[in-house]
């Protein structure tokens, strides 16, 4: 599908993206606005996410930013009650927000854990929380959390992260079934090894490198491009009978 084919797929509608200021999450927030979306970041980076908004209405996009710190319920719901005046509804929600550290288990401390868990987890549940009464009024919305295929395949030396994610992916399943009755669909990403300021550590290990070569079956390592697609595609209208699904984007490193 052309640029031209989907840059009206997204007219009229509101699409928050939770840690969308860079990586994966700017990569999703930029492709809504191209299609369409009136689009608001919610981030705790200030700098990165108002460079973020400045490109997309640079482009002809529309694009607002708010700072918001997901382990912190009050401004969660500040944030979402922003959008709200601002725009009147939300219909999209984006929960792309996430951290991750590896740490041996002997070595994974309460800070650790918490930090962890509270960002990637707790914080979709803030989240959807502040946003799905709004959909539930209007009887219409699309939930798309980031998952992991650590969300099925764990790694060592990840366990808070490991955690986070499965719990992640069940979250998405739950809200399926719960809130499925009010039009709204709620599903997953699970995004392999992609190229980001998170896996940037990482991709510079060669210990770490080695493992992964022989890994991924098509050769390379993603994009934040290759996984704003997808994204975008489960809170469309073509994903309208797409409802608890965790969709792989690993270059076939699960297959």
């Amino acid at each position: 599908m052309s640029s031209d084919d989907t840059r009206h797929r997204f007219r009229d509608q509101v699409a928050v993206v939770v840690g969308g200021a860079q990586g994966i999450g700017k990569g999703i927030a930029v492709r809504l606005a191209r299609d369409g979306a009136e689009v608001v970041i919610a981030d705790i980076d200030r700098r990165m996410m108002a460079r973020t908004a400045r490109e997309i209405t640079g482009e002809g996009g529309s694009a607002r930013a708010v700072f918001c710190d997901v382990r912190r319920r009050q401004q969660v719901d500040r944030m979402a009650a922003r959008v709200v005046r601002w725009h009147g509804r939300i219909d999209i929600l984006m929960y792309i927000a996430g951290v991750g550290k590896g740490v041996p288990f002997t070595k994974t401390d309460e800070k650790l854990w918490d930090w962890t868990v509270d960002t990637n987890l707790k914080g979709a549940f803030f989240a959807a929380r502040a946003v799905v009464p709004h959909m539930i009024k209007r009887r219409r919305g699309k939930l798309v959390f980031m998952a992991s295929t650590n969300s099925w395949d764990a790694e060592a030396e990840l366990a808070p992260y490991n955690v986070s994610k499965a719990g992640l992916y069940l979250l998405a399943k739950t809200l399926a079934r719960e809130l499925g009755p009010y039009g709204i669909n709620s599903n997953a990403v699970g995004p392999g090894l992609i190229r980001t300021r998170l896996t940037a550590p990482m991709l510079k290990d060669p210990r770490f490198m080695k493992k992964y070569e022989n890994l991924i079956p098509l050769g390379r390592l993603g994009e934040p491009e290759d996984v704003a697609g997808p994204a975008t595609f489960l809170a469309s209208r073509d994903a309208d009978y797409v409802n608890g699904v965790l969709l792989f984007v690993d270059g076939g490193q699960l297959a």
